[in-house]
């Protein structure tokens, strides 16, 4: 097996660029329905609700 060369090699900057917005209408609706059930279950659940500063505090950031 040959190795690729160096200069050849994606970097973490290629591999992390941001992309186009999908355009697959199934994706979208997709998740637009994820978006909104969770929009739903904040509205209906306020008390079940995190702050942003616990979800930093259990994610160790």
């Amino acid at each position: 097996m040959s190795e690729t060369p160096i200069e050849d090699k994606m970097t973490i900057s290629d591999l992390t660029q941001p992309g186009q917005p999908s355009t697959d209408p199934d994706y979208i609706a997709w998740k637009n329905r994820k978006v909104q059930k969770a929009l739903d279950a904040a509205k209906a659940n306020p008390e079940e609700m995190l702050s942003h500063e616990d979800v930093r505090r259990q994610l160790d950031i």
